[in-house]
């Protein structure tokens, strides 16, 4: 019976076959495998972007620094169909990149005023780059940039800017001191409470050492047209600022550097260079101008001169600071300007010498009394803009007004330009006086006494030629011509060869010959003039003989 029942046992008996190892260490392998790929994940973040140009699921890479950090593993539209939800896979370690301050956007080709970008795009396709935060909570859930991000530098001067005039400038403009490019816009908005745009601009390192209270902050258009009392201007900026323009800052001609500024101050951005200069004089007297003149070609902006120097600027033209009433209300009719003496552009910044703008003030008051006076002259004949030119006149008339409804007055005469209108109207005037009618009337009387002196100077020269026609009239040539030829022989007769001039002639001769032979004895007679009386020879004196 036990004989029987071995080969059973047998049967029951296991036996291990090395075989069976393969798939128990295929289940390994794809176990470590497993864990080895969600060991080496990162987190999955989202990213909200207003569409997914250019972005596919499984290919679409993100980047930071042109190395991989993540890939795109879903897109999917929101549940309000607005914009689109982006899931992205993270590589293992970046998880302190994720932090609040943390930048994404996409890489495409761009073209724009800042220049073109992302053109190695155009083969591998468009992927999504980040600019790992630095500061902030971590968190898993992120806006996709429009734009790619100006920079991600940190050190250097932020500062606001106000602009109450001009057009408005976009984010990136770059903003330049002495043509050098030192920092560019971050941000652009409208201050409400100020009126006014607002630019946040970032001044780099080491850049940001220039700016100080004392600068001035102006718009550089690329190009810009300029017509004024000096003639037509026209600047043209780089390539760049003539697509967007830009900003420049600088310190004041003569102007010494002011305090250190901190970050986030306060600036006002003007629209020219000139308006910054002109801002510059935060000295001055305002005066009120009352013309009784045609102010077309005056505009706010224009100087005001003396003698061709520039001392002030024109404010307001008109100044609507008088009521109508009181303007309408006067015997003659004048518009109001405003202007202001800016005496600053006299002084040397700095100078020991400098006079004060109360002793300015006398000054002017004084040169009043003398003769001073405000008149308009054309600056710039090409485009008929005039300037408000203040000298001393010969023919001083009294002042009206000095103060006219708490407005300082500045007096005024009529410029050489009136005065040359007012002569022409005079002699127009004299012109309308003078009686044309009896003056037509007198040469239209003339003109028929004329006529009549033309006939009879016309009948006496028929009468002339009648009497020439005659035959009597026609024998005078001849006998005119005998006694012409009577007169020629008689003539002829005095002539050197002629019966009267030839002796006459050897009798001068001869007369020349006696008088060069009695020359000798003139000489002699002059020497010695008592040789006619006496021998010519000396006579020798007889010498006594002595007695023997």
């Amino acid at each position: 019976m036990s004989e029987e029942l071995s080969p059973v046992e047998n049967m029951r008996k296991v036996r291990f076959n090395s075989i069976w190892l393969v798939p128990f260490i295929a289940l390994l392998v794809a176990a470590w495998m497993l864990y080895q790929n969600w060991s080496s994940q990162g987190p999955v973040i989202t990213l909200i972007a207003a569409n997914a140009e250019g972005l596919e699921v499984g290919k679409t890479k993100l980047k930071s620094r042109n190395v991989d950090v993540g890939r795109v593993i879903d897109i999917r539209l929101s549940e309000d169909y607005e914009y689109a939800i982006i899931q992205v896979r993270m590589n293992q370690g970046t998880d302190q990149m994720l932090r609040q301050d943390a930048k994404f956007w996409v890489v495409k080709p761009r073209i724009g005023k800042e220049g073109v970008s992302g053109l190695g795009t155009l083969l591998s396709g468009a992927y999504i780059d980040m600019a790992p935060g630095e500061s902030g909570d971590l968190q898993t859930k992120f806006t996709i940039l429009e734009q790619p991000p100006l920079s991600t530098e940190s050190e250097g001067i932020r500062l606001n800017l106000f602009s109450y005039k001009g057009a408005k400038l976009d984010v990136g403009v770059p903003v330049h001191f002495r043509g050098y490019e030192v920092g560019y816009v971050e941000k652009v908005d409208f201050n409400a409470e100020r009126n006014a745009i607002q630019y946040q601009v970032l001044i780099r390192s080491p850049y940001d050492a220039l700016v100080n209270s004392a600068v001035q902050f102006w718009v550089t258009p690329g190009i810009a047209f300029k017509s004024s009392a000096s003639g037509f201007e026209v600047s043209l900026d780089s390539f760049e600022n003539f697509l967007s323009g830009g900003i420049t800052f600088a310190l004041p001609s003569g102007e010494h550097p002011g305090q250190a500024v901190s970050d986030l101050a306060e600036f006002t951005l003007f629209d020219s260079q000139e308006s910054a200069t002109n801002n510059a004089y935060d000295q001055f007297i305002d005066y009120v101008f009352l013309f009784d003149a045609n102010v077309s070609g005056l505009y706010p902006g224009a100087a005001v001169e003396f003698r061709g120097v520039r001392i002030g600027t024109v404010l307001d033209v008109p100044y609507q600071g008088i009521s109508m009433e009181t303007l309408t209300a006067m015997d003659i009719p004048v518009i109001p300007v405003r202007a202001r003496i800016e005496p600053q552009r006299l002084n040397a910044p700095g100078a020991s010498h400098e006079k004060s703008l109360q002793q300015w003030n006398q000054l002017i008051e004084e040169s009043i009394d003398k003769g001073l006076r405000a008149s308009l002259v054309i600056g710039n004949y090409l485009n008929a803009s005039k300037v408000i030119s203040l000298d001393f006149t010969d023919q001083v008339s009294k002042v009206v007004w000095r103060e006219f409804e708490g407005h300082k007055i500045f007096p005024t005469t009529p410029g050489s330009f009136a005065n040359m209108e007012a002569k022409v109207a005079a002699l127009l005037d004299n012109v309308a006086q003078i009686p044309l009618r009896e003056t037509f009337e007198s040469l239209d009387n003339t003109m028929s006494e004329v006529d009549s002196t033309l006939k009879a100077i016309q009948a006496m020269s028929e009468s002339v030629k009648h009497l020439l026609d005659k035959s009597e009239t026609q024998q005078i040539p001849g006998d005119v011509s005998a006694a012409i030829r009577e007169l020629s022989l008689t003539l002829e007769s005095y002539q050197a060869d002629g019966l009267i001039g030839q002796p006459l002639r050897q009798n001068l001769v001869s007369l020349d010959r006696a008088l060069n032979e009695l020359q000798p004895l003139l000489r002699q007679l002059r020497e010695n003039p008592n040789r006619l009386i006496f021998d010519g020879k000396p006579r020798i004196d007889v010498q006594p003989k002595a007695a023997q």
